[in-house]
């Protein structure tokens, strides 16, 4: 014979069992029992925890109206969903088709039914009470009485001057104009994909390519494209910006490979127009505007710009050198047509004369004339 005292404190609730069976709920205060066969099994609960969680609940509150008197049981269809009040409070969210079992000792217990519509959107004023409580975590979201690691509500934001496509279950549902969307995603898989709609710049840079006389190359390409339709870019490709880079990238590659050196390097147009040719329609299919493509650098081997800027220096000097003979050929023609205008005119040859003296004069610091000025303008300067 053994005699056993329980005390049970404020906010717990203790079960009684006997040979396994469920006699009695204790409650606050100081219990004794007499144990003779060693029967009793005494389980403890905090009611502060909200949730009865025991093995075989279910049948544990069907079969013992004792235990119905301290639980209340909701379960909700598979279509709608609980928010939780306790006190006023909102406590957590329910998933559709549970079973929900609360200590009504715990507080006021409401428990709010929402019915799922087809595209399991949350109202805005919901999700910033779900927010502001904290319920749209893993430790608040309710399944058999347990938390799992999954939140009730997935929320996304649409950027300014982007789109949404919403997916449920694989499946295309609308788009998304900017600002903050929720959506139930109980037994749902919630897909949100967004696009920029402004002009962007896509940088081609650093291609390895060879020309058609197998001179290696290194190129940076920039283009500017626009996104025009969201829904059928989405359709038509997994991964768009990869899409866009390589399909600039092989066509830059066939532009380049089918010229020369020189004359990529003549035509500097050249490359921008063929990669906007072969690209623009490609892109077009999958909603993608093209509105320019550019070469930013073409960078060349050491040894080659070594070699080219001998040729340039070359080109150059062959140029200057024409340009010398030219000026030569100029000169040598103007002294002669000058001499044959002297020839015939002995005054002009005259005049010739005493420019020729007036600057040999500048570059004389002293002159001494013999004979006066008379003397001088006799013996030097004579005009026929």
């Amino acid at each position: 014979m053994l005699r056993k005292i329980q005390l049970v404190a404020e906010n717990q609730r203790v079960l009684v069992f006997k040979d396994q069976q469920l006699t009695d709920v204790l409650m606050p205060g100081k219990h004794r029992y007499w144990d003779f066969q060693n029967q009793l099994e005494f389980v403890t609960f905090d009611i502060n925890s909200l949730y009865f969680s025991e093995r075989n609940t279910e049948r544990l509150y069907r079969n013992n109206p004792i235990l119905q008197q301290h639980i209340s049981h909701w379960k909700l269809e598979n279509n709608e969903l609980g928010m939780l009040y306790v006190d006023d409070l909102l406590q957590g969210i329910v998933a559709p088709g549970e079973h929900l079992y609360i200590w009504q000792d715990a507080g006021a217990i409401k428990l709010e039914r929402i019915t799922l519509n087809s595209t399991q959107a949350v109202p805005e004023q919901l999700l910033n009470l779900v927010n502001r409580a904290g319920a749209n975590s893993a430790t608040r979201l309710i399944r058999s009485e347990k938390t799992v690691a999954i939140k009730p509500i997935a929320e996304f934001k649409v950027a300014k001057e982007h789109v949404g496509l919403l997916y449920i279950n694989g499946h295309f549902i609308g788009k998304l104009q900017p600002g903050i969307h929720a959506y139930w995603q109980f037994n749902h898989d919630i897909e949100v994909k967004c696009y920029d709609c402004r002009t962007q710049s896509v940088e081609v840079s650093g291609q390895e390519i060879l020309s058609k006389d197998r001179v290696s190359l290194r190129i940076n390409l920039t283009a500017n494209i626009k996104l025009m339709d969201a829904e059928l870019a989405a359709k038509s490709v997994d991964k768009l910006d990869e899409f866009i880079y390589k399909t600039l990238q092989l066509a830059l590659r066939e532009a380049v490979g089918t010229k020369t050196l020189d004359d990529i390097l003549l035509d500097k147009l050249y490359i921008n127009e063929t990669v906007k040719e072969l690209v623009i329609e490609q892109l077009k299919e999958i909603g993608i505007a093209l509105s320019g493509v550019g070469v930013k650098d073409i960078i060349l081997p050491g040894e080659m710009k070594a070699i080219l800027n001998q040729v340039v220096e070359a080109q150059k000097a062959a140029e200057a050198n024409v340009i010398k003979r030219r000026e030569e050929t100029s000169a040598t023609r103007s002294l002669h047509n000058t001499a044959k205008v002297i020839e015939n005119n002995p005054t002009l040859m005259r005049l010739k004369e005493l420019e020729a003296l007036e600057k040999v004069a500048e570059k004389i610091n002293n002159l001494t004339v013999y004979g006066g000025l008379e003397g001088l303008m006799n013996g030097v300067v004579k005009i026929a």
